[in-house]
C-alpha cells in the first residue's frame, strides 16, 4: 500500500491496475471481486477455522424467535445473492467520478471490517440451527456445499447483512439513482436479510448487529470519505497512480 497509512482515505496503490483499467468494465469490476475474495476472504475463512478447531462459544445469543423461523430454500436465492453486492457499485461505475468513490469506498469498508474479525476470533458464537436445512433440490445442496467451507460460526455480527447495507447505504452518495430502482434495492437487500435466518445461517441477534456495524462503518468512516472524494479532494493521489508515482502525503 501507499506510505500513507492503511487508515488513510488516500486510494492505495494495489488499486493501479483497476485505475488503469477503469475504461473495461470486466477488468475494472474484476479487481474488485479479486480484492474482496482476498481481503475478507482470507482473513474470514482464517478466523472461522481456528473457532471451529477450538469449538468454544463465548455466549448464546439464540431467541425463541430464532427456533420458530422455518427454513424455506427460495430465500437462498436471496442469501446468494450477497457476493453480487461487492461487485454492484464498480461494475455500474461509468464515469470517472463513480470509479474513483468505488475505490474509496471499498477500501473503507475493508478497513471497517478488520475489527469484524477479532470479534469472530475473540467472541466466537456457534449457530446451532443448521440441522433444519433438509432437503435434496438444488437450492438446498447449494446450500450444503456452503456449509462445508463455512462451519457455524463467524456469527455475529453478519458480514452478509453489514457489508450489504454498507453498499445499499452508499449507492446514494455515488449515482443519481432513479427512486424505483433504489426502493428495489432496498427490498432486494430486506429480503438478503431475511434469508441469513431463514438459511438458518445467524440469529436475530447477529442481523442486528450487523446493521449496528454498517451504520457505525457508513457514516463515520465510509461516508466521509466518499464525500471527500466526490469533492475532488483525492484527485492528486489518482493522478499518481496513473502515473506509477508513489504516496508522499502522510494521510
Amino acid at each position: 500500500m501507499m506510505k500513507s497509512s492503511l487508515f488513510s482515505p488516500h486510494p492505495w496503490s494495489i488499486w493501479r491496475y483497476a485505475w488503469k483499467n477503469r475504461n473495461n468494465r470486466l477488468a475494472f469490476t474484476s479487481f474488485f471481486g479479486v480484492f474482496f475474495l482476498v481481503a475478507t476472504g482470507i482473513p474470514y475463512g482464517i478466523t472461522n477455522r481456528i473457532s471451529d478447531f477450538f469449538d468454544w462459544t463465548l455466549f448464546d445469543p439464540s431467541l425463541a424467535i430464532d427456533d420458530s423461523i422455518a427454513y424455506i430454500p427460495l430465500l437462498n436465492l436471496a442469501y446468494f445473492s450477497f457476493y453480487a453486492y461487492y461487485v454492484l457499485i464498480p461494475f455500474f461505475a461509468s464515469i470517472e467520478g463513480q470509479r474513483k468513490a468505488a475505490i474509496i469506498f471499498s477500501q473503507r469498508m475493508f478497513v471497517a471490517t478488520i475489527p469484524v474479525f477479532f470479534i469472530f476470533l475473540f467472541a466466537p458464537v456457534e449457530v446451532s440451527i443448521r440441522a433444519e436445512v433438509t432437503g435434496n433440490d438444488v437450492l438446498t445442496s447449494m446450500l450444503s456445499l456452503i456449509h462445508i467451507v463455512d462451519q457455524p460460526y463467524n456469527a455475529w455480527p453478519s458480514l452478509h447483512v453489514g457489508h450489504s447495507l454498507c453498499v445499499v447505504l452508499c449507492v446514494p452518495l455515488i449515482y443519481n439513482v432513479h427512486r424505483v430502482a433504489y426502493v428495489m434495492l432496498w427490498f432486494a437487500w430486506m429480503l438478503l436479510t431475511l434469508s441469513t435466518m431463514t438459511t438458518q445461517q445467524h440469529y436475530l441477534f447477529d442481523v442486528l448487529t450487523g446493521i449496528l456495524f454498517a451504520l457505525i462503518a457508513h457514516y463515520c468512516f465510509i461516508k466521509p470519505a466518499v464525500e471527500q472524494c466526490n469533492a475532488n479532494e483525492f484527485d492528486e493521489a489518482f493522478e499518481r497512480l496513473q502515473a506509477n508515482k508513489p504516496e508522499t502525503s502522510s494521510g
